[in-house]
């Protein structure tokens, strides 16, 4: 009688299918997917069944008279709970520590050195002396997989932490140091401010003093030439005056003869006055005498000529004795005489000093020729310093006026700064400090989540393996094929239908076991359950050419094709050989179906393309394998027939 049964052909030949067989069948997929699902169900909430040591070596310091332990917070941290999920830790000694490791007591131990605090709180002291604080994080060498992983995490989390903590305490006095700045800037700002006014008043000053010193120059250069001509008036007069005592050497002797010629004369002139007295005497004798014969004639004959003629005679003697007697009597005659003679002995006296003096005046001029050519030279040099001292104030006022541009724009650019320099109160330097220590934070997704990122691992492993168990059960190539009468393709349809039918029903049931996992609506889940069925149908076929083909190595292909699904799924650092494999393989557009609809992402129908392809790419596979062990040699059949 047929049974829904008589399908199944089993895989050994003395075997039969039973419903028993079927369902081990179906529970393959289901166990692999149920167990995954148990083992990397949120690992974070089981967390705190995981112990974990701390051995804290760490000796506080002091700082600003405030005992930091930064050790005993680390370990605080931990123990406290570095994240809403933790290991459940354990305060130890070293010793401890190292047996707990050795009999895997303790997942991982978390060594605090001695200066660990010394060192983290190192950056408040000198920039070279600075340091980073380590911590040591030891597995178990009897831990599993990811603990390592989790251990960093959870540690590295912590640290973090005391990290921020020390971080914003920085920042927060770095932020007091901005107000602290702004308003010291303000202060240098106007003084900056005042310097410019007081550099602007030097620059004029300067240039007024440029001014000056360029007619200083001006003046020290008359001078100069002055001083030149003078010097060349003084040597001049010193020449005249040399000539003039050399002219006038002679003249004190030559008065000296002069006064006593004139004193001669004033002596002669004095005889010719007794002389001339002695004749005005006789004259007047004769003038009487004549008057007395004039007065005897003119008494006798009156009208005489004797009478006339002594008249005349007694008048002009009278006359002449006069005239005589006048010159003979001592006058100016005499006194300019002598005063000629003395004014020449006088003369004569003071013409010696002054030939004296013509001389010491000459060598007096001399001298001052001689002090006019050093005055010449320190009026050359007078004038060239003054020039030098022109163009230097030119410079000075030039640098004047630059310093005090540079120092207005200092001015400009302090009250700039001033301006940008932010100044913040205590709330927003908290809320600044607190930011910038930890700008960047993650927002939802667990670091220990196997949850959906998981599920097409998940389901094409499950799927995989439940196809490679139901052609260890099934027959790849149909018993009788050899006397069969049906083409190859259809008894390989037929070999491939109860595999294919079980793939479909694994898939729908992977679906059911995954729904826990799936954020899909309805329709959704009925949209993963149809590609879970179209890789369960895919996958029987894949296994089915593959025992079809290779037999028993077939198998051995099928666990590498799992193997590496496995490698390349677990984490994204596989070699990329293994990647590049994986491209090849039927597992890569189921994996890729899963992750589309799990997503709401694109290229769902190019996966299933894939699947549709390596199913009828398996058919076409098996049907040559079965066409190939239809054919019999002659020494194959002359045994039979013999």
């Amino acid at each position: 009688m047929s049974t829904p049964l008589s399908r199944f052909e089993s895989a050994r030949a003395s075997g039969r299918v039973t419903w028993l067989s079927i369902v081990g069948i179906l529970l393959v997929p289901l166990v692999v997917a149920g167990v995954l699902v148990w083992a990397f169900w949120n690992p974070a909430e089981r967390l705190d069944s995981v112990k974990a040591a701390i051995v804290n070596q760490d000796v506080p310091v002091e700082l600003e008279g405030q005992t930091v332990p930064l050790g005993r917070q680390l370990a605080a941290g931990l123990v406290g709970g570095a994240s809403d999920t933790n290991y459940t830790w354990v305060l130890t000694d070293e010793d401890d520590a190292v047996d707990g490791l050795s009999t895997g007591e303790f997942a991982a131990v978390v060594t605090i050195p001695e200066n660990f605090s010394a060192a983290a709180t190192s950056f408040s002291g000198e920039a070279s002396d600075a340091e980073k604080a380590t911590i040591d994080v030891t597995t178990s060498d009897k831990s599993r997989l990811v603990d390592d992983a989790v251990s960093q995490v959870i540690t590295t989390t912590a640290a973090g932490l005391v990290g921020n903590e020390l971080t914003t305490s920085y920042l927060e006095n770095i932020y007091v140091g901005f107000n602290t700045l702004g308003d010291q800037l303000g202060t240098a700002a106007g003084g900056a401010a005042e310097l410019g006014t007081g550099a602007t008043t030097l620059a004029e000053g300067a240039s007024s003093l440029a001014a000056g010193t360029t007619g200083l120059s001006t003046g020290a250069s008359g001078l100069a030439t002055g001083v030149s001509e003078l010097t060349a008036g003084l040597s001049s007069l010193a020449s005249g005056l040399t000539t003039l005592e050399e002219q006038t050497a002679a003249l004190p002797a030559q008065a000296q003869s002069l006064a006593t010629g004139a004193a001669g004369i004033a002596d002669g002139i004095d005889q010719l006055q007794l002389a001339l007295a002695g004749q005005a005497t006789a004259l007047n004798t004769q003038t009487a005498d004549l008057t007395a014969l004039a007065t005897e004639a003119c008494t006798t004959d009156p009208a005489s000529s004797l009478c006339s003629s002594l008249t005349t005679a007694a008048t002009n003697a009278a006359v002449s004795a006069g005239t005589i007697g006048a010159i003979a009597t001592p006058g100016e005659l005499a006194a300019g005489a002598d005063a000629v003679s003395g004014g020449i002995g006088a003369l004569a006296a003071g013409l010696t000093p002054l030939t004296a003096g013509i001389g010491d005046t000459a060598s007096g001029a001399s001298s001052l020729a001689d002090g006019g050519l050093v005055l010449n030279s320190g009026a050359s040099q007078l004038a060239d310093g003054v020039s030098e001292l022109s163009a230097g104030t030119a410079g000075l006022s030039e640098g004047a006026a630059g310093v005090a541009e540079g120092v207005n724009s200092l001015t400009s650019g302090l009250s700039e700064a001033v301006d940008a320099v932010p100044s913040y109160s205590e709330s927003e330097r908290t809320t600044l400090a607190e930011v910038v220590a930890q700008p960047v934070v993650t927002n939802g997704g667990d670091a220990l989540s196997f949850g959906t990122a998981g599920v097409p691992f998940y389901a094409a492993l499950a799927l995989w393996l439940g196809a490679f168990a139901s052609l260890i059960v099934l027959r790849a190539r149909p018993l009788g094929a050899l006397g069969s009468t049906r083409p190859s393709a259809l008894l390989a349809i037929r070999a491939w239908a109860p595999a294919a039918g079980v793939g479909a029903l694994q898939g729908v049931l992977v679906a059911a076991i995954l729904q826990p996992l799936l954020d899909l609506d309805a329709g959704g889940w009925v949209g993963f359950a149809a590609v879970a069925a179209l890789t369960g149908v895919a996958f029987a076929a894949v296994n089915q050419a593959l025992n079809a083909v290779f037999g028993g190595a077939g198998r051995f292909l099928a666990m590498i094709v799992a193997l590496v699904l496995i490698g390349t799924s677990i984490i994204a650092t596989a070699p990329a050989a293994l990647d590049a494999t994986l491209t090849f393989l039927p597992v890569q557009p189921a994996v890729n179906a899963f992750h589309t609809v799990v997503i709401s992402g694109g290229g769902l129908g190019a996966a299933i393309v894939g699947l549709l392809l390596w199913t009828a790419g398996s058919l076409a596979a098996t049907t040559l394998a079965i066409e190939r062990s239809r054919t019999v040699s002659v020494r194959q059949l002359v045994p039979r027939t013999a």
